[in-house]
Order: structure tokens, then C-alpha cells, then sequence
């Protein structure tokens, strides 16, 4: 896989049509929304019991894709959830 197919999320790199795909869009779709400034990641290190473990959470507009990652990158589980889109709107103000 070359490098223009992977893209950096928080400390992770990740297949951009892996993440992609979990948001039902095309990867260039992904990495517009990314340029746009409208894709949020939170990248959590596991300790003690989890240690080797990730939580990466990727949220775009009302959607938020929620997965446990092992340290060989393969995912452990994984869950989307949607937030009504007047919180998710809302979730942009100051």
C-alpha cells in the first residue's frame, strides 16, 4: 500500500479508505473534510490491563466512530454512533 492511501489521525496512521468506508464516503471525501477542519480524532494509549491497547475516536459533523485498536493495528471492536444533527451543530460553537 503506498503512502497517498494512508493518512495521519492523531499519533495513528491509518488507510484512508478503512476510515472511510466506516463513514460511508470516499477517501478523497475524507480527506476533504479533513483539510476543511471538520474531522475531530481523539487518540487514547491503553495502560495497566490495556496497556498496548488504543481507543481512537473519529467524529465527522454527527457521526462518531468509536474503536479499539491492538497494538498490531488490528481492530478489537468498533461502534458508530450518531448524535441528533442539532447537538451535533451545535457541538461547534464557542
Amino acid at each position: 500500500m503506498d503512502c497517498a492511501e494512508q493518512i495521519d489521525i492523531g499519533e495513528l496512521t491509518i488507510d484512508a479508505a478503512f476510515l472511510a468506508r466506516r463513514f460511508a464516503i470516499s477517501p478523497d471525501a475524507l480527506r476533504r473534510h479533513m483539510k476543511l477542519g471538520l474531522v475531530r480524532s481523539v487518540v487514547e494509549r491503553g495502560e495497566g490491563e490495556d496497556a498496548g491497547r488504543t481507543r481512537l475516536t473519529v467524529r465527522i459533523g454527527n457521526r462518531t466512530w468509536i474503536a479499539v485498536i491492538a497494538s498490531d493495528g488490528a481492530v478489537v471492536s468498533e461502534r458508530m454512533a450518531h448524535a441528533p444533527a442539532h447537538l451535533a451543530a451545535g457541538s461547534r460553537r464557542s
